[in-house]
C-alpha cells in the first residue's frame, strides 16, 4: 500500500512538472467524464489558482489572438481556474483599465462585451481570504464551455470573453475610454454596500445608454 501511495504521488509530481497543474486538471476531468463512477463525481470540480502577477502560458488562452497581454497585465492580483470556467481579477487605475479596454477591443472574437457594475467589490481565493479587485476578465475553455452561449445578454456564460469593471474609487467613470467594437452593459452589484450606492448605478446607466446612442 505504501509503494503504491509513493508510486502515485511520484507519477503525479512528474504530471504537473511536464504539463503543468491546469494540464492535470484537463486530464483529470476528463477521465472521470468518461468513468461514470463515483470518481467522476468527485474529480469534476478539480481547479487551480493563481495569486499576484505571474505569467501564465500563452499556450492556454491561443483560442483568444491578442488575449495575452491582458490576462498577463502586472495589475493582475488574482486568477482561478475550475474546469475551464476561468477568471483573472486586475486592481489598478482608470488608465491602467483603458490600455486593458484597448487591447480587448482588438481580441480576435466575435462579441466584445463589457458590462459596467457599482463597487466595490473583493473575489475570495480557496483559502477563504479576500483579494480586493475592480476589473475582471472571464473566459471560458474546456469542459465549461458545453455550456457557453452566443447570447451576447449572457454575461455569465458568453462564448467570448467578457471584461467586467467596477466602478469606485479606484476607477472614474467619465474618464472610461470606449474604443470602437465594443458592446456596453451595466448590471448591479455584486454586494449589498456596492448595491445600496443608488448614484453610481444610476451614473452606470447613463454612461452606458449615452455610449450605445453614440455608436448609433
Amino acid at each position: 500500500m505504501k509503494r503504491t501511495a509513493k508510486t502515485g504521488v511520484a507519477i503525479l509530481s512528474f504530471a504537473i512538472r511536464l504539463i503543468g497543474p491546469r494540464g492535470v486538471c484537463v486530464l483529470a476531468a476528463f477521465l472521470a467524464s468518461i468513468a461514470g463512477t463515483q470518481f467522476s463525481q468527485r474529480a469534476f470540480a478539480m481547479g487551480t489558482e493563481e495569486k499576484g502577477n505571474k505569467p501564465l502560458s500563452e499556450f492556454n488562452y491561443t483560442r483568444w489572438k491578442g488575449i495575452v497581454p491582458i490576462v498577463n497585465s502586472h495589475v493582475r492580483v488574482y486568477q482561478v481556474w475550475i474546469n475551464g470556467n476561468e477568471s483573472l481579477y486586475y486592481k489598478g487605475t482608470t488608465e491602467q483599465f483603458n490600455e486593458a479596454l484597448a487591447a480587448f477591443a482588438k481580441v480576435e472574437v466575435k462579441n466584445h462585451v463589457v458590462v459596467l457594475r457599482p463597487g466595490p467589490v473583493a473575489t475570495q481565493s480557496f483559502d477563504k481570504k479576500p483579494i480586493p479587485y475592480n476589473w475582471e476578465l472571464h473566459v471560458l475553455s474546456g469542459i465549461a464551455l458545453s455550456r457557453a452561449t452566443d447570447d451576447i445578454e449572457d454575461l455569465v456564460w458568453q462564448k467570448d470573453p467578457v471584461l467586467t469593471v467596477h466602478i469606485d474609487d479606484g476607477i472614474e467613470l467619465k474618464k472610461i475610454e470606449i474604443p470602437e467594437g465594443v458592446t456596453l452593459r451595466s448590471a448591479p452589484g455584486q454586494n449589498e454596500v456596492a448595491n445600496r450606492n443608488d448614484e453610481i448605478n444610476r451614473r452606470i446607466e447613463e454612461f452606458v445608454k449615452q455610449r450605445s446612442t453614440q455608436k448609433k
